[in-house]
């Protein structure tokens, strides 16, 4: 894709900086507001960032204790968000500062990605007002204002569409589009679901229009994908991912227009329609995207027991293109005065959802809880003991304290998954007999605990053990003794 001429620097350079403005307006307040980062996830992503500064690579020592496990998640993310704190850390930035203010960085940067391939095959309007919709959101936002490897997947996503149309123009940009599909595979499971079937889908879609089917683009695209994606291949390969994803539930269709707007869910309807008219190739890829998306958010494959929502953060960006795509199909030949006035109305009331949203996110972890964790680190001996928790939590404890933890996080991508995951709610309920299977230590109760297990509360101070700390009723960490 060649740079823009000179004449039209600006209406290349000016959206970009409208994108970065608004998305930094919706994530940097959240950065300086808070000391912890916004998700629970992005603990466990942290403490990985420590084992492969200790030099552990391919194996988790905390999660799964006492023994650990194979590292069997993508690792992309984690090498960009080393990378990042390294170069933080200069200027006196923490790990947890790091990914505090990553979703600064990144949201724009998928805005962006989302931006270029729009612009270049419907121009600067339609590719900054989807990048509008992006950003504005719920689904989107829930997202953006965290740090994750899917937010990472969503910068490559756009621009591996954008090469692979690209590619049919010029050999070069193929090669680049199997080189963006394994760093998505590199990044995030879910991700390369969606890119890598939309890719398939619309290579049916051409054949079925009875176009130019293309399928040797196709084959050498996967070719390239597998070529590439081969060392973290072998790992899954050695160590297997476990089939039993948390399963998510199947939304009623009454949730989409809640989480993906009420405004674009009524535009994108239309806009699905104007593009199956037009049935160009680059209107087949972002229809693909979209059928994609939405199929695996219904959960119609529900016996792979996959998470709905995540998907449901993927249509977004499609939906946000055929909602923009519909406004300007509406507004040709009309009054340019009543055009403007129409998106500046829609863009408006679209914007109060994410404003409201904005305003009331806050951290999963509050001050009492990680206090907790703090005490256990500076007042217990290391050993090859662990800390009983809910899964929710035990990245966190994994995190601060640095003890190893029975679960821990993405606990359902390892073998023992269920047989942990009961044991751990036995005790719990007050079956003590697991404590030496795991060789067990401590217990935390906290309020994910105590929602999560019922009595579990109840059931551990009518225990006669001990408890070694406590701030009111928000967290409680109990000693088993020797």
């Amino acid at each position: 894709m060649a740079l823009p001429e000179k004449m039209n620097l600006k209406y290349f350079i000016i959206p970009i900086a409208l994108i970065i403005i608004l998305s930094l307006s919706e994530t940097y307040p959240l950065y300086s507001r808070f000391r912890y980062p916004l998700s629970w996830d992005i603990w466990y992503h942290m403490r990985i960032v420590e084992n492969f500064s200790n030099g552990f690579f391919t194996f988790d020592p905390v999660s799964f204790g006492p023994e650990g496990r194979p590292h069997t998640y993508p690792p992309l993310f984690h090498i960009i968000l080393l990378g990042l704190y390294k170069l933080l850390n200069q200027f006196g930035l923490s790990l947890t500062d790091t990914a505090r203010l990553m979703p600064s960085i990144l949201f724009p940067l998928s805005t962006i990605s989302t931006f270029l391939f729009i612009r270049r095959f419907y121009g600067e309007k339609v590719g900054l007002l989807t990048s509008f919709f992006v950003l504005v959101m719920p689904v989107s936002l829930d997202r953006g204002i965290i740090a994750s490897p899917q937010s990472v997947a969503l910068i490559l996503i756009p621009l591996g569409f954008l090469t692979y149309l690209l590619g049919f123009e010029e050999k070069k940009y193929l090669l680049l589009s199997g080189v963006l599909s394994s760093a998505v595979f590199y990044t995030h499971g879910l991700s390369f679901i969606v890119f890598y079937l939309s890719i398939a889908m619309y290579t049916l879609l051409l054949y079925l229009t009875n176009k130019e089917t293309k399928i040797q683009n196709f084959c050498f695209f996967t070719i390239i994908t597998i070529i590439i994606s081969i060392p973290w291949g072998i790992q899954l390969l050695k160590h297997g991912v476990a089939s039993n994803i948390p399963y998510g539930g199947i939304f009623k269709l009454s949730f989409y227009p809640v989480k993906l707007g009420y405004i674009t869910m009524a535009l994108a309807l239309p806009g699905v329609v104007f593009l199956l008219l037009r049935g160009k190739n680059e209107d087949l890829m972002l229809l693909s995207w979209g059928i994609i998306a939405f199929v695996f958010s219904r959960n119609y494959l529900a016996s792979l027991d996959l998470l709905p929502f995540r998907f449901l953060e993927f249509l977004a960006y499609p939906i946000a293109f055929y909602s923009s795509f519909a406004l300007f199909e509406f507004a040709k030949d009309k009054k340019k005065e009543a055009i403007i006035a129409a998106i500046i109305g829609v863009m408006i009331i679209s914007s109060f959802p994410a404003a409201e949203y904005v305003s009331k996110v806050k951290p999963m972890i509050g001050n009492e809880e990680c206090s907790a964790f703090v005490y256990l680190k500076d007042n217990s001996l290391f050993g090859n003991i662990t800390v009983a928790s809910s899964w929710f939590t035990s990245p966190i404890i994994g995190k601060v304290s640095g003890f190893k933890t029975v679960e821990g996080g993405y606990a359902s991508g390892s073998w023992d998954y269920i047989k942990r995951s009961q044991d751990i709610k036995a005790l719990y309920s007050g079956n003590y007999s697991i404590i030496d299977s795991y060789n067990i230590k401590y217990s935390y109760v906290g309020p994910r605990e105590i929602a999560e297990f019922g009595n579990s509360e109840n059931y551990i101070n009518a225990s006669s053990i001990d408890k070694l700390y406590s701030t009111s009723k928000t967290s409680l960490l109990i000693f088993w003794g020797d």
